[in-house]
């Protein structure tokens, strides 16, 4: 789905990324992690094609990203930016909409069909009832939703997401890391209705969110990919402690899970 291949981005002549690379395959969570600066963000606007590589390739579902056009790209990649605006004169159900924009004719006019797909995300995203309110009326967790369902309107097989936890609370933000991960792990149910398996890439500082919800994680240091596997391979002490540069733990909870926590005897490290 997803193949990355030495790239090299920055801004100017001051690398940011150097020299990535890595495969993931179709119905994948990865989750980006490392400290600020590390290169995440950077990483998702080179892979949405919005800032050129100095070096190295991006290929999607087996198309270099940087040879096809923008309705292209629009059709094969679907972003859930760190930086989030809404127009204020909207509603629920026009935002959701404006994700059918790469698949509609000159006139602008949604078909019977895109109108079918904006009504199935607003189900999946559980926006229906609200799909008549203006936006501005919107608590902060329903606006993620909205921004995430606006990006599944696009049906591309690959979505990126930029912090999409940023500023919600607990509920919200395990809320909306499950979703996420059915987005890729469709249930048999929604596979017999069409709904097809997404890959999704997710910038995330939350460590304990990991475990439950993706399924590789990659860990980027100065630009550079340090360790990619499972969470339980990625998420050990003496790694993430050098990284975060804090004595961590790492423990297992009842259910198996991977939990990071401070030492309970910090050394300065």
């Amino acid at each position: 789905m997803l193949e990355v291949k030495e790239i090299t981005v920055g801004y100017g002549e001051k690398p940011v990324l150097k020299e990535l690379s890595f495969r993931i395959p179709e119905g994948t969570v990865l989750a980006l992690i490392g400290p600020n600066g590390s290169g995440k963000t950077t990483f998702i606007r080179a892979a949405s094609g919005i800032i050129p590589l100095q070096k190295g390739s991006i290929r999607v579902e087996g198309h270099d990203l940087h040879k096809m056009n923008s309705q292209e790209v629009a059709r094969a990649i679907a972003v859930v930016p760190q930086a989030r605006s809404i127009p204020p004169a909207f509603c629920v159900e026009e935002v959701v909409a404006l994700g059918r924009t790469p698949y509609l004719n000159w006139l602008g006019k949604l078909s019977d069909h895109d109108q079918m797909i904006v009504d199935r995300v607003l189900e999946q995203t559980d926006l229906a009832a609200m799909r008549d309110r203006n936006v501005a009326e919107l608590s902060g967790g329903e606006q993620q939703r909205l921004f995430l369902a606006r990006a599944l309107a696009q049906e591309a097989p690959l979505l990126l997401l930029d912090e999409p936890t940023t500023h919600l609370d607990l509920q919200y933000q395990v809320n909306l890391m499950q979703r996420v991960y059915r987005l890729a792990h469709p249930s048999n149910a929604e596979l017999a209705a069409g709904i097809k398996a997404r890959t999704v890439v997710v910038t995330i500082h939350d460590l304990n969110l990991l475990s439950r919800y993706t399924d590789l994680v990659a860990l980027l240091v100065d630009g550079r990919l340090v360790e990619m596997g499972a969470p339980a391979e990625v998420l050990r002490p003496d790694l993430l402690s050098r990284t975060y540069h804090l004595a961590l733990d790492v423990i297992k909870d009842a259910s198996g899970y991977t939990l990071v926590t401070p030492a309970d005897d910090p050394t300065d490290l």
